[in-house]
């Protein structure tokens, strides 16, 4: 259906968008002048040069002629910008290499966002406010983008259209070309837009990946339709595991730009190592934050600590391997370190009012004062966390918590524990919890490295009968500890 007559040339001018006019242009109250706007401007020009009511003239009759007509748009658009008549209201990722994103959740199976990805409901160009939605997606480096369920909603709404050319423009040469129908007020754009070109051959973070689209009513003539703009992560490889926002975040974030499995792994590493690891909603996350006693801290996966924000030694483990799966490596392995002198432990390393020995981590103080009569764990320990039953008389403690090696978000994170989770991938070993390593060699020299930067000493039930502990000092170039692979 042609549009009616004289109408055309009023249009090429329309779809320039204008921004943000004053109080005068902005009808529904939202601070901007913009698509809901241009329907209430158009509403009241009937057709150029026709005389308006007062109201429609106090609104829109910019230079005061008592005519609202193209010479005020013009007028609008020159002193105040564009503004656009068609604008981006909705559409899907989608794709051979797309993979949907899972909300941070602590515990079960994280819901996936929702489609449409990108929702401006109230046609304002931006989706920051109630109802829209701009959700992240994930593709795998190197392959193209689908989008799908493009929609744009046009004014006026009278106009009926087909074979409209769409044109949507991103970042690193990204291009999606297709058309689409015009009919009641909305312009549909059926089937897939594939871009024309892949993505980066490397890990990419786009906090938002921003596709300018451009429509040409007419057939010919492409004029600015809005800005899409969603948080996109590339992976590396195909991404294993849960796939929560925060894995993606960090990992990709991490990684931007590299192409080697061991540079990525190395790139992630140095995220956690620098003991500063914050989730997708910039909140920094903690090893035993403001805790002193490890079971009072009952967090102890990946999803706890992202959602929680804080988490014993497993959850920061589980973290770091989920950050390398989410880039499609595999290999990660949980370690546990114990103590060779210790009882088999349970991987929970749960305690109990029963002889068992553990280690404590940097640092501690001896004070003045003889060894008690147990040999294996000669030094008084006062129990700061009351697990075994009497602690010490204060005036008989010999071993005193002093603050410790600094943990994530933490510079003095508890300190004593049954055993410690550490990672392991491709022969080397990461302490995510202290950001230390790698540590390298064989298993046994890379344990003695841990142990010599760790290490204070190790506890014990001295006097089985009270359970009351004890302490021995390590043992410098002697391994006490174990990896457990």
């Amino acid at each position: 259906m042609k549009p009616p007559r004289g109408f055309l040339p009023f249009v090429a001018v329309l779809l320039l968008p204008i921004a943000v006019y004053g109080a005068d242009f902005d009808h529904d109250g939202d601070g901007d002048v913009d698509l809901a706007d241009a329907a209430d401007f158009i509403a009241c020009l009937d057709g150029p040069g026709i005389d308006v009511t007062p109201e429609c003239a106090g609104n829109h009759d910019a230079d005061r002629d008592l005519d609202v007509d193209l010479a005020d748009f013009k007028a609008l658009q020159k002193a105040f910008g564009r503004i656009g008549a068609v604008q981006v209201a909705r559409l899907t990722f989608t794709g051979t290499s797309f993979h949907s994103v899972a909300i941070d959740c602590p515990t079960g199976d994280c819901s996936y966002y929702e489609t449409p990805h990108w929702l401006d409901q109230n046609l304002d160009g931006d989706a920051e406010d109630p109802g829209d939605h701009k959700y992240p997606v994930a593709y795998i480096r190197n392959t193209y983008v689908g989008i799908s369920g493009l929609e744009f909603d046009v004014v006026p709404a009278s106009l009926e259209l087909e074979d409209v050319p769409v044109v949507g423009t991103g970042p690193d040469g990204l291009l999606w070309e297709g058309t689409g129908t015009v009919s009641s007020g909305e312009l549909v754009v059926t089937g897939t837009l594939t871009s024309d070109s892949p993505l980066p051959n490397t890990v990419v973070f786009y906090d938002t990946l921003d596709i300018d689209w451009q429509v040409a009513l007419d057939g010919a003539s492409f004029h600015p339709a809005g800005t899409s703009r969603n948080p996109v992560y590339v992976t590396y490889a195909d991404p294993m595991g849960d796939r929560l926002e925060s894995y993606f975040y960090i990992s990709t974030h991490a990684a931007h730009g590299k192409d080697e499995e061991q540079i990525v792994i190395d790139a992630i590493w140095d995220e956690f190592a620098d003991l500063y690891v914050v989730n997708v909603r910039a909140e920094r996350l903690g090893y035993y934050r403001d805790i002193l006693c490890a079971m009072d801290c009952t967090y102890y996966t990946a999803k706890k600590l992202v959602y929680y924000t804080y988490s014993q030694c497993g959850g920061w483990a589980d973290l770091m391997i989920q950050c390398i799966r989410t880039q499609g490596i595999g290999g990660a392995q949980f370690i546990m370190v114990a103590p060779r002198s210790a009882p088999t432990l349970p991987l929970d390393c749960r305690y109990s009012p029963a002889p068992a020995a553990g280690f404590l981590v940097k640092n501690y103080q001896f004070v003045s004062g003889e060894p008690g009569p147990c040999p294996s764990y000669p030094y008084r320990f006062n129990d700061p966390c009351d697990v075994y039953y009497g602690q010490w008389p204060p005036a008989d403690v010999l071993v005193l918590d002093l603050d410790g090696i600094p943990g994530q978000h933490e510079s003095n994170p508890a300190s004593w524990f049954a055993c410690h989770f550490i990672v392991k991938i491709n022969l080397k070993y990461y302490d995510p919890s202290y950001g230390a390593g790698p540590f390298t060699g064989t298993t046994d020299e890379a344990t003695m490295a841990w142990e010599l930067g760790a290490m204070f000493g190790y506890w014990g039930v001295a006097e089985p009968a009270a359970y009351r502990l004890g302490v021995r000092q390590d043992k410098p170039l002697l391994r006490e500890t174990f990896f457990d692979q």
